[in-house]
């Protein structure tokens, strides 16, 4: 049986249910943990370990299961949440992460199994209720146990509370099982689950709850109404038991007491379930799990929640005080549940597969509608435009189904930046805006080492020390900011800091030294903060675990343009720095402007475009490279200086198109205007994968091949080329 698909979700849901559990434990470090903080916490351990039981991950599940009986003593207030809990749940999150990972090729390391044990015992001090019950983590911690005297002395007031609770307890488990309304949709029976508790133990008795049986005329034979409580005794531990529910617990409410629960645990419970306390109350007795007495306390117990008047029955038994609820399921919310019934999980590789294809029909749907534009046929060219028009939607449609939110990948930077403090001892705040800003998935995967390096680099060049920032009047906190928000048709990205700033000073005579350039300091701050993004490139006076070395501006620049993006930097001495990222909404299909230069076909992004115009003879000498509009000058090139273009026998008047590339406007010369052009986005070969100016090419309908123009890396070449030619003139 090939497993392998089945291995993957496993993969990609606790990639999920660990992402979480860390954003949750961040938070812990400026507030304490909610009772659903800790829930949360334990059901993405617990599912990981039963999960990896199934698949027999035996590392994996032996690691969870300490840290999910650590979670369960802080859920259940046994044991108080502690900061120091903060660091070593985070470093058991690594390790699982690593374990559920590694396992699953089979490659698990001596070393990495010892960093293991070795997050258990700072768990030792803290586990107290369960290092006496749990024969896994006992084996380990019995040396620690015998030390400890509150270990010890939380074991006699649980013996004692035991013989307390002995009176009223119930000797059988009891099964609340709700499984949610979309079960059948996705593959799962509910009976076939109560029916294997039979090959584990006996069922007693069973109710099936039908409260909420819809009329006949709204009854939906796909949906599950039903509800079903369980009186079932085994000599099974509670974790057999549950694992029986292991592949039906996401789709459903379970909550499984196990022998020596009490009347006020099934108060608590009832508090939780969609039924009426006192409907409960009378199916419980039905199948035996209360008796005419522990009813009668069940009642009353009750009625002093409500009305917070005390009763004389249960004020005479030692089981109200003494008695705690231990398992707290919630209910899920319905917003949560309607929303994972409205999600569906797709492998990756079938959505690139359709918009390729969906590609192909973009341009084969070109060359039909060139060819039936020559036709004099007027149905067929209404048919024709109408296809085109439905070929557009499911081209927006097919596009968005790639598209993901930016927030998604800033989570993760909250760790990096929390870990960067503490080794640098500084004091750093992270704060992320335009979570919700939308990004083509493949970008977002290719932005994770860029935005780290940027990242890391803020928190070591850009920050100061605390002493220091407080010394210049700012507070000591340094803030690190990871912005995301549309403009024009791409998505920018700004990494911005309230530090120091960069010295332009500083790295024009670092680049001196490095032969990098000549005389004195430019101008432009762009001339200057180019220099960041040379190769070995680094102002920092020495090598750290951190920066110095001079790689990684060289990694970001390199990545972003890979993307057809661009980076510019700003930044303010003593106020901090900006590190911008302007990046294409996607890379698979862009509208673009079709133009010509002779033979040969260009398409320019059409988010850059702004405005078409005719060139007059007035700016053709060679002399003046800026074109007047409206008042101002806008400096221009043209394509046929830059490309070799095949020249046409018939001359056309020259037309600029005039482009803008963030704040920056400027013109492209161009023979032929062609106009707006569905764009598939074809990479270029090796030989030419390197070729400034040009970032990938398109077949257009008839056949021939067009290259589209990198407006950013084109003007840049512009630039050094006229820099060049100024320097050679005053040489």
């Amino acid at each position: 049986m090939d497993l392998t698909e089945v291995i993957d979700a496993y993969l990609v849901e606790s990639d999920e249910l660990l992402r979480e559990m860390e954003v949750i434990l961040l938070r812990t470090e400026s507030s304490l943990p909610t009772e659903d903080d800790m829930n949360a916490i334990f059901r993405a351990v617990h599912t990981i370990k039963g999960t990896a039981g199934m698949f027999g991950f035996d590392s994996t599940v032996s690691f969870a299961h300490v840290v999910e009986n650590l979670l369960d003593e802080l859920r259940s207030k046994t044991i108080p949440f502690q900061i120091p809990l903060t660091e070593i749940l985070l470093k058991a999150k690594d390790h699982l992460s690593y374990l559920v990972s590694e396992e699953t090729r089979g490659k698990i390391s001596s070393d990495k199994l010892s960093f293991g044990q070795n997050i258990l015992d700072e768990m030792k001090p803290f586990l107290l209720a369960s290092v006496a019950k749990d024969p896994i983590q006992n084996q380990s911690s019995n040396e620690s146990v015998a030390e400890s005297n509150k270990t010890i002395h939380h074991q006699s007031n649980l013996e004692q509370k035991s013989e307390n609770d002995s009176k009223n307890s119930i000797s059988s488990y009891l099964i609340s099982f709700r499984p949610n309304q979309n079960v059948f949709s996705h593959g799962l029976d509910p009976i076939s689950f109560i029916g294997y508790l039979k090959k584990i133990g006996t069922i007693l008795s069973l109710k099936t709850i039908e409260q909420f049986l819809p009329e006949g005329n709204e009854y939906d034979p796909e949906n599950c109404y039903l509800g079903f409580e369980i009186n079932f005794k085994t000599d099974k531990d509670l974790e057999t038991v549950q694992k029986v529910f292991n592949f039906i617990e996401q789709d459903c409410f379970l909550h499984i007491y196990p022998p020596g629960f009490n009347v006020l645990d099934l108060v608590d419970l009832s508090n939780q379930l969609p039924e009426e306390e006192i409907y409960l109350g009378n199916i419980w007795k039905e199948i035996q799990i209360l008796n005419d007495q522990t009813f009668l306390l069940y009642l009353e117990e009750i009625k002093i929640r409500k009305t917070g008047i005390p009763s004389t029955a249960l004020a005479n038994t030692d089981s109200h005080t003494n008695l705690k609820t231990k398992i707290t399921p919630e209910i899920p919310e319905q917003s949560k549940e309607t929303q994972k019934s409205m999600t569906i999980k797709v492998d990756s590789k079938r959505i690139d597969n359709l918009i390729n294809r969906v590609g192909e029909l973009v341009v084969s749907c070109a060359n039909m509608n060139q060819l039936i534009g020559d036709s004099d046929d007027s149905n067929l060219q209404e048919s024709s435009q109408m296809v085109i028009r439905l070929l557009n939607e499911v081209r927006e449609i097919s596009l968005k189904l790639r598209m993901v939110p930016i927030g998604e990948s800033f989570q993760k930077y909250s760790r990096i930046v929390r870990d960067l403090g503490k080794d640098l001892q500084k004091d750093i705040r992270l704060i992320t805006e335009g979570d919700e800003t939308e990004l083509d998935r493949n970008i977002v995967e290719k932005l994770s080492d860029p935005l780290t390096h940027l990242v890391r680099n803020a928190c070591d060049h850009g920050l100061e020390l605390p002493e220091d920032r407080l010394n210049v009047g700012k507070p000591k906190q340094g803030t690190i900011r990871l912005n995301a928000y549309h403009e024009a048709g791409n998505v920018i990205i700004e990494v911005s800091d309230d530090g120091n700033g960069i010295s332009k000073e500083k790295v024009w005579k670092k680049g001196i030294e490095k032969g990098l350039v000549t005389g004195e300091i430019p101008d432009s701050d762009e001339e200057v903060y180019k220099l960041l993004f040379h190769p070995g490139f680094s102002t920092a006076s020495q090598i750290t675990n951190v920066s110095g070395r001079g790689v990684g501006l060289d990694v970001v620049s390199k990545n972003i343009e890979a993307l057809r993006g661009t980076i510019t930097v700003k930044s303010t001495p003593s106020q901090g720095s900006r590190f911008i990222l302007r990046l294409p909404l996607t890379l698979a299909i862009i509208e673009g402007f079709l133009v010509a230069v002779g033979k040969s076909h260009f398409i320019i992004p059409m988010e850059m475009v702004l405005e078409c115009l005719h060139f007059s003879d007035d700016h053709k000498t060679e002399s003046n490279q800026f074109f007047a509009l409206r008042g101002n000058l806008i400096p221009f090139l043209r394509l046929k200086d830059y490309y070799p273009c095949e020249s046409e026998e018939e001359a056309f008047r020259e037309n600029i198109v005039i482009v803008r590339n963030g704040e920056k406007k400027a013109g492209i010369v161009v023979e032929k205007l062609l106009g707006e052009y569905q764009t598939v986005i074809k990479p270029m070969g090796s030989v030419f994968r390197h070729v400034k100016g040009v970032s990938g090419s398109s077949i257009l309908g008839d056949g021939n091949v067009a290259l589209i123009i990198d407006v950013p890396s084109l003007f840049e070449r512009t630039i050094t080329v006229e820099n060049q030619k100024l320097l050679n003139h005053r040489g």
